[in-house]
């Protein structure tokens, strides 16, 4: 017979962290650890395989970890659903009571205390962020103002004192953005990033995901696995980073470059969104190596905005509109995500190329994200849920949360505007300017129409002339519809053209 355990701590797959905020002030002896590996679960919408690698095998090295310091785990592994490893756990425990801490994705909480079979749960907050919701809504003057990410991010400065001598930015400036904007040109210094080789546990963990998902996107091996799966060897690939990459990650943070898929970004995200790594830990740490002498300023602020500004800020964008923020689509945008973003089949060598970094890593950085597949996204008019939910099956480190404000908003501008207040929207230009794709592509950056045009150049311009009514008073977009202005009717004609058959094509399932 069991010994009953009165209290159950269930924890999810994104929440192996030991500063667990259910864990805290809970009787060992008492307490029992609940975790359950869902087949069902990993099959509401198509995971990348490495995505699902990551998840379960942080999950039962989390698992072992909590075992070694002396608490009770029950693990179900490989179940096909949470109900009936959850019922099986309560037959077997009789908690009086449970524990979790907050979801990450809006409306799971309910969902999971709902199925408890009428047990008391005590609901914890989430440990992954900084700010409160006090700190996002002080800067609002309203219901319906909205809040620009370089205010909440100065406020999340001087909360945590990062970069700040008293309220004031070392430096003189809060940004400096202008500086980290360079072109890869032809010197460069893109290292490597540290690997960590797959253990017995990940060998087995990427063994069951091919079972189950044979159909999944991704190939997985022991012998191509290196991702961190522990803390500690996600410590050592951060310090890895702060020695090798940092200094150099904000002048090139923008830049694109054929057959470099980290160039000098960190790849920590997905172990921040886990559990594996706290962010307020990891911007001190890039703090000190600026008081160090060991990295710019430059580099160490862009690097802390991504951690303390835009991630919490997305966090707080999440909570405060959710559920219906996910369904916006202020574009009206109707076309259907072409069939080449899951097979990576198009003779456009940008989207191929970050296509490609996707289906083999699950990751892509950032202006890929934004300016290759997201810009491409907005001006072809592809409907903003289908996108969302691309992007949010394939990254590694993509969770509901995190993309909803990033694609509805920054990426497809369908939110009206409460994220950013113009779209990314961009031609042909600024990815030649960005990148050495274009010189190795088969479509002319020069070119807008006819033969060889790149697909960017008409379809952005069509953007601009058929969404006119949302920015003709957009400040921040007047140059750009003056130039449009300035092409003649019969151009514009020519380019409407242009980009519906492109748009057509696609529709089709034809190569693009």
């Amino acid at each position: 017979m069991i010994e009953q355990r009165t209290t159950t701590i269930w924890i999810t797959g994104d929440q192996c962290s030991h500063a667990n905020s259910a864990l805290l002030d809970c009787d060992q002896d008492k307490t029992t650890v609940l975790m359950i590996e869902s087949i069902a679960r990993a099959r509401q919408r198509p995971y990348h395989k490495h995505k699902l690698v990551l998840i379960y095998s942080v999950m039962r090295h989390f698992a072992a970890e909590l075992t070694e310091l002396g608490w009770h785990v029950d693990y179900y592994a490989e179940r096909q659903d949470f109900e009936s490893a959850l019922s099986e756990h309560i037959d077997r425990y009789r908690p009086t009571n449970f524990r979790m801490m907050h979801q990450s994705e809006y409306g799971v909480t309910e969902r999971m205390t709902a199925a408890l079979e009428g047990l008391p749960c005590t609901v914890t907050p989430h440990c992954q962020f900084i700010s409160s919701a006090a700190d996002f809504e002080s800067l609002h003057k309203g219901e319906y103002s909205r809040v620009t990410m370089e205010n909440f991010y100065r406020k999340m400065r001087v909360k945590t004192g990062l970069l700040v001598d008293g309220r004031e930015p070392v430096g003189g400036a809060w940004n400096f953005d202008k500086e980290n904007r360079n072109p890869p040109g032809s010197v460069h210094n893109f290292e490597a990033p540290l690997k960590s080789p797959a253990d017995d546990t990940t060998a087995a963990v990427i063994d069951m995901v091919n079972k189950h998902f044979p159909e999944h996107v991704g190939v997985v091996s022991r012998e191509s696995w290196h991702l961190a799966v522990t803390r500690r060897d996600a410590l050592a690939e951060a310090a890895d980073f702060f020695d090798r990459r940092l200094d150099q990650f904000g002048p090139y943070q923008d830049a694109m470059l054929s057959g470099q898929v980290s160039m000098n970004h960190s790849m920590l995200s997905a172990y921040i969104n886990t559990g594996l790594l706290h962010p307020l830990e990891l911007a001190r740490d890039a703090e000190q190596r600026y008081l160090d002498g060991t990295a710019r300023l430059s580099s160490v602020e862009g690097f802390i905005r991504q951690l303390i500004g835009w991630r919490e800020f997305i966090w707080r964008i999440y909570w405060r509109l959710m559920p219906e923020y996910r369904k916006r689509n202020g574009l009206k945008a109707t076309n259907r995500l072409p069939a080449f973003f899951w097979s990576g089949d198009t003779d456009m060598f940008c989207l191929r190329e970050a296509l490609t970094h996707v289906r083999e890593h699950a990751y892509s950085h950032h202006i890929l994200r934004l300016m290759v597949l997201g810009n491409f996204s907005l001006l072809a008019g592809l409907q903003p849920e289908e996108v969302n939910d691309w992007f949010w099956a394939m990254y590694i480190d993509g969770y509901d949360w995190v993309m909803v404000p990033n694609v509805i908003g920054m990426v497809l501008h369908a939110d009206g505007g409460y994220v950013g207040t113009k779209p990314y929207a961009a031609s042909a230009n600024y990815i030649n300017k960005m990148s050495d794709y274009c010189k190795k592509c088969v479509y002319n950056p020069k070119l807008t129409t006819g033969k060889g045009a790149c697909p960017f150049n008409a379809l952005y311009w069509d953007f601009l002339d058929r969404n006119q009514d949302s920015f003709k008073t957009n400040h921040r977009m007047q140059m750009s519809y003056a130039n449009l202005r300035r092409k003649s009717d019969i151009e514009v004609q020519k380019i409407r053209e242009q980009a519906r058959a492109y748009i057509k094509a696609m529709a089709a399932g034809d190569r693009l």
